[in-house]
């Protein structure tokens, strides 16, 4: 189709709009890119004009990649689906749909359940087609959108989802940071990479929700800091003595990382990078990284306790020499 052939258009009507998109997966040779809502998959399924369509991309070597919300209530139209094409992934809250090929691009506002579509948008213009691609680019990449075969497993047997997300605004790390505090219920493991790190999060709040977590919840607190200077430590002795659940352990060689870790219930992790050279509190925040997944959980768990044997060998050499 010519360039100054190139159109936009709104059609209306189940007819016409079934024919557009039988007309638009035609035209589909090398890929097509997918994404709707949870009512959709019984649309796909239960259409034969669709179903069709799909099959058809396929046996002429074309690819299929599909964004969708996977629910209890859609999970068996979806898992037909996956026999239908080449890569599914599960998006929470996806609202409409939209579709994008080489050279045409789709979209609709409105689905239901089981029944043809009756209103989409039809494009073959190039900048609404990269758009569209970028769009569905978008969610692809977006890191909540996991594999389809995960999702199954968390809704049929309820499996839990693991994440790992990174988080770039500083202001959003430290309102994670405090948020994690306060929901423990059982354990705080808290690495301070220098004594710079503590103070700022003294200053700005963090060391008094762990108090807060000690004193009003009986949360266990367990905090090692990459230092052994004085200032640290009259916080340490004070910390120790006002709250019998807290308890401390200054490090007499200091970290070669810089992370700022927190392991909560030892269910979650945030590890935060800290700049020491800033003086901004913001500033000093880097790369945040926050998990449920076991496997980082557990490491920085493992990390943590032998940072803290390490400290604990180390005061009873101390003591055996001091005796000696």
């Amino acid at each position: 189709m010519a360039a100054s052939e190139s159109k936009t258009e709104v059609l209306y009507g189940a007819d016409n709009a079934v024919q557009r998109g039988v007309f638009f997966m035609s035209n589909v040779r090398k890929k097509m890119d997918i994404c709707f809502d949870s009512k959709a998959p019984s649309i796909v399924i239960s259409i034969n004009d669709y179903m069709n369509g799909y099959r058809d991309i396929r046996r002429r070597g074309g690819k299929i990649r599909l964004i969708t919300e996977i629910t209890s209530e859609n999970i068996n139209y979806c898992k037909e689906l996956m026999n239908m094409v080449d890569e599914f992934r599960h998006l929470d809250g996806i609202k409409g749909g939209l579709a994008v090929s080489e050279r045409e691009f789709m979209a609709t506002t409105v689905l239901q359940e089981a029944k043809p579509l009756t209103q989409v948008i039809y494009s073959d213009v190039k900048e609404v087609v990269e758009q569209g691609q970028y769009i569905f680019d978008t969610l692809w990449n977006n890191s909540a959108a996991i594999p389809a075969k995960q999702r199954i497993k968390e809704v049929e047997y309820g499996a839990k989802r693991e994440f790992i997300e990174t988080i770039r605004d500083p202001a959003d790390a430290q309102k994670l940071a405090f948020d994690l505090v306060k929901s423990a219920s059982e354990e705080i493991l808290i690495i301070f990479p220098t004594a710079k790190a503590f103070h700022r999060q003294e200053h700005q709040g963090l060391v008094q929700l762990l108090k807060e977590a000690a004193s009003k919840r009986e949360v266990k607190v367990r905090v090692v800091v990459g230092t052994d200077d004085d200032s640290v430590k009259k916080e340490m002795d004070k910390l120790r003595s006002n709250h019998k659940t807290i308890d401390i352990q200054p490090l007499e060689t200091p970290l070669q990382t810089k992370l700022l870790v927190i392991v909560i219930d030892k269910a979650l992790s945030l590890t935060i990078e800290f700049k020491d050279d800033k003086e901004d509190p913001y500033d000093a925040i880097g790369l945040t990284t926050y998990s449920n997944s076991d496997l980082t959980v557990l490491s920085y768990v493992s990390i943590f306790e032998s940072l803290w044997i390490q400290r604990e060998l180390q005061k009873e050499k101390r003591e055996a020499a001091s005796e000696a």
